[in-house]
């Protein structure tokens, strides 16, 4: 069996040297990058990566951090020549299969890479053989007869065949007879009351009329007279006190108060633990944090919308791309991701959504559930760098969350 493993390096020569240590049993593909490795792990999953812990542009702390949030099942080791018992202590809580620092990182190296490799290995086999368990149970498990419905015998209508009778029979019958009673049938009695007894009875009660339609309503004009003495009547007289005492009553009068915000916790389907709201005092921080990840990454444009897919905050432009219409479909789908980390009581997920394009790439980060963060690169002008992408934007919703929240 050949195992798959990633080296992420610059320049260390004990990492390149493992395709030669390792053997044939090994393949072993090596980066200068993080981000390039981070892509070619979310195409072709490995058993496992290596990755120094000072790399350029993106940390191997950083790229261990990552590796989970794409759902890779590998198991990821970090090696540093230096003794670093912090960077030790933030790697074991990202949950790294072992961390190799210090002057015997050189002689554990193979030792911990192939341990990784069969821990892998031996995961990967109890996954597949508890699913091959259970996909055998569902198959040997007897399957419930169905219990039969109870037979309904249709009820059969028809005409009943009758024989005819003997003459002897037909003779004795009341038919033959005209003059034999028939008591097939007996009517109702009907008893009509007496004249007396109908002129005691009291009189029936009136029908109501129905009331008359509503009249149109009568207009009732001035005559030539009464026109003509309006027309003669003298103006009446100006309203005192002139146009300075009425600006100075209108001066006197209380401003209508401006109509505050409307915080997120107030509206209906929105979580109530804390008010994050854009105003005028916090809207230009927002921009500037907008603007530095824009110019850090090299985005087209960088979007802050609300979860209906409004825009809030834009900065740079969309290249008259179909944001319109793209926006609420992003929304829609984070809706469902909100609801998975609700019902999961994650209250600080993360989700994430990566458009790979020929022409564009596009990130859609979850800010608290209540805003998206939208990144667009435009491929002819810069390339996104999944890693890059991932850290800086992590940072910029931290501080996003920070000036939006309202104490």
């Amino acid at each position: 069996m050949t195992y798959r493993l990633i080296v992420v390096t610059a320049e260390n020569e004990i990492l390149r040297a493992l395709p030669a240590a390792l053997g044939a049993t090994v393949s072993v593909q090596i980066f200068e990058s993080a981000n390039d490795a981070l892509w070619e792990m979310r195409v072709n999953p490995p058993d496992a990566v290596i990755a120094e812990v000072d790399l350029p542009g993106m940390t191997g702390l950083e790229l261990a951090e990552i590796i989970p949030n794409f759902e890779i099942q590998t198991n990821v080791l970090l090696y540093s020549a230096s003794l670093n018992d912090t960077a030790c202590k933030r790697a074991e809580a990202l949950g790294v299969y072992q961390f190799l620092h210090g002057p015997s990182a050189a002689d554990n190296v193979h030792t911990a890479i192939r341990s990784a490799l069969h821990a892998a290995h031996e995961a990967t086999a109890a996954a597949a053989a508890t699913a091959a368990a259970a996909a055998a149970a569902a198959a040997a498990a007897p399957v419930p007869e169905p219990t039969p419905a109870p037979e309904v015998r249709p009820r059969r209508v028809g005409l009943r065949t009758v024989s005819a009778a003997p003459p002897a029979a037909r003779a004795n019958s009341p038919a033959a007879d005209p003059k034999a009673e028939r008591h097939d049938f007996t009517p109702a009695r009907v008893v009509l009351p007496s004249a007396r007894e109908r002129e005691q009875a009291p009189p029936p009660a009136p029908a109501p009329v129905p009331p008359p339609p509503p009249q149109p309503a009568r207009v009732v004009l001035p005559s030539a007279r009464e026109r003509e003495q309006a027309a003669a009547a003298p103006p009446p007289p100006p309203q005192r006190g002139g146009l300075a005492s009425r600006t100075k009553a209108a001066a006197g009068r209380k401003p209508e108060p401006k109509p505050e915000p409307i915080p997120m916790h107030d509206i209906p389907g929105r979580r109530s633990s804390s008010t994050m709201i854009v105003t005028t005092e916090n809207i230009n921080a927002v921009r500037k944090i907008m603007s530095q990840i824009a110019q850090e990454l090299g985005a087209q444009s960088v979007m802050l919308t609300d979860r209906a897919g409004m825009v809030l905050v834009d900065v740079g432009s969309t290249d008259n791309l179909p944001m319109m219409i793209i926006l609420p479909l992003l929304s829609t789908s984070f809706s469902t991701a909100g609801e998975v980390a609700r019902q999961l009581h994650e209250e600080d997920a993360l989700t994430v959504y990566i458009h790979d394009g020929l022409h564009y790439d596009l990130y859609c980060f979850d800010v608290a559930h209540r805003f998206l963060l939208v990144l667009v690169f435009n491929k002819k002008v810069a390339s996104s760098k999944i890693g890059a992408v991932w850290v800086n934007a992590k940072r910029a919703i931290r501080e996003l969350r920070d000036n939006l929240s309202d104490a």
